[in-house]
């Protein structure tokens, strides 16, 4: 879900930077595509990290003592 998120970022991201050459008061369309492409690699860096540090995390192996009660 973080890497699809953060792919669809960048997509509405560059869409709205390189896209639309509308003019719309107050708003600086260029910008606002920027940060939210910056956000969507942000998003897809952090997932992968994040993946890469659980998948690291070794198991600790439950011991199994019928003997004991």
């Amino acid at each position: 879900m973080g890497i699809g998120l953060g792919i669809f970022l960048v997509v509405i991201g560059a869409v709205l930077a390189y896209g639309i050459t509308a003019d719309i008061a107050g708003l600086d369309l260029d910008a606002i595509g920027m940060i939210f492409m910056v956000a969507g690699v942000a998003v897809v860096v952090l997932t992968i990290v994040f993946m890469v540090v659980r998948r690291d995390r070794t198991r600790q192996s439950i011991r199994d003592d019928s003997d004991v009660l």
